[in-house]
């Protein structure tokens, strides 16, 4: 493959099957049941299928979820399919699955996605389901993890106003350590992507003191980065894969990812939202920006799109965090092939999502719902009904 610059890149990576077998073992460590891999499980006639698509950040904690869900309710498989969070979106509004996952909410606004979806299908309702950090991951022979970044050097590495690893401004925010004078080749989500999405906000984020001039989306315009060497991949796997199989390169992943590779990654340690200290993501750092947050929180069916965990006060919280978000119809008898049985099974299944489930995301970085947020969420499922009778008292 040709990044830009005439600059040929290998883009051997991660396979995804070599992945999610890796993930598997993490998982077991952990105690975590297993991953449901669609395709692998034979399915009988009395058997209800429910089918989401979307966020690859999610994709690990989702697939153990669902595991540990399917193992205790054998009718009811999980088809969860991770295709990035703006096909999940897509696939979500066009009743292709019966659920979206995304790490970026619905725009909002009288012409964004959430307004639009409404006025052509239904009400659309947000569930988050869980929470989860971005690492900055970098491939630089010698540098171990642990390299001091902000997010105005990071945005000029991202639009390439910095292009070598040597530059005098990282330099001089890592004292003592040797950096190589080779050219930066940043690795970048080729999908509509809300890990994208995220890691733009920061960019773009008060705490970034150079302009980010790419965009705020799940699809930044990269081309205009001109003076950047850029390799784009699909899904968070492509990017950890293109991070960890070419030198001199550096990429954007949510945090299980970097820890679940093997040979391990090296990832960047960032300046706090406060600006005095620099923090590793981990689930403790991302657990303290989650409770030194103050985002207010929407009801369900309300609007999600200003809600942000990002650059969150206190020395240990990491900067980079995010919810991500469950997308269901408030009305599920607008979904094709949708029964009253089935409609039944996938309220059963959110519920347990957001409570049994969650005991599953600290063993894969992820932080668990606190109490104020499954509370909202119970009221969101709630007002789920199929044929306008409620599925959950």
């Amino acid at each position: 493959m040709s990044a830009s610059k005439d600059v040929v890149i290998r883009t051997t990576g991660i396979s995804k099957s070599i992945f999610v077998i890796s993930l598997v073992i993490v998982a077991a460590v952990s105690g975590v049941a297993g991953f449901f891999v669609p395709g692998l499980l034979k399915q009988s006639s009395s058997v209800i299928t429910i089918n989401g698509a979307g966020s690859s950040f999610v994709f690990p904690l989702l697939s153990a979820i669902d595991a540990n869900y399917t193992a205790s309710n054998p009718n009811v498989q999980i088809n969860y399919q991770s295709v990035g969070s703006g096909a999940g979106i897509t696939d979500f509004s066009t009743k292709i699955v019966d659920f979206g996952a995304t790490d970026a909410p619905l725009s909002g606004g009288p012409i964004g996605q959430r307004a639009n979806i409404t006025r052509d299908t239904g009400t659309p309702l947000t569930i988050p389901e869980s929470i989860g950090a971005v690492a900055v991951a970098y491939n630089v022979n010698g540098i171990s993890t642990g390299l001091k970044l902000n997010a105005t050097v990071a945005a000029m590495i991202f639009q390439g106003n910095i292009t070598q690893w040597n530059d005098p401004i990282i330099a001089n925010m890592n004292l003592g350590v040797n950096l190589p004078s080779s050219t930066i080749t940043v690795v970048h989500r080729s999908d509509s992507s809300g890990t994208t999405f995220i890691f733009s906000s920061w960019l773009n984020s008060s705490n970034s003191h150079f302009p980010w001039k790419l965009g705020v989306s799940k699809t930044p315009k990269w081309q205009y980065g001109t003076q950047a060497t850029y390799l784009s991949l699909p899904q968070n796997v492509g990017v950890a894969g293109g991070v960890q199989q070419n030198p001199n390169t550096i990429g954007y992943v949510e945090l299980n990812y970097v820890l679940s590779t093997t040979p391990p990654m090296t990832y960047a340690t960032v300046l706090n939202g406060d600006r005095n200290g620099y923090v590793l993501p981990s689930l403790t750092t991302s657990t303290y920006a989650v409770n030194n947050s103050t985002a207010s929180l929407p009801t369900g069916d309300g609007d999600w799109s200003k809600v942000t965990l990002l650059n969150a006060h206190g020395g240990s919280s990491y900067p980079i965090v995010s919810f991500t978000y469950i997308l269901v119809f408030k009305e599920l008898s607008v979904v094709p092939g949708m029964t009253q049985a089935k409609a039944q099974a996938f309220v059963n299944y959110l519920w347990y999502v957001v409570h049994n489930g969650q005991d599953q995301a600290t063993k894969l970085s992820f932080v668990a719902l606190p109490s104020p947020v499954r509370t909202i969420d119970e009221a969101t499922i709630r007002m789920m009904t199929y044929n306008s009778v409620a599925l959950h008292s």
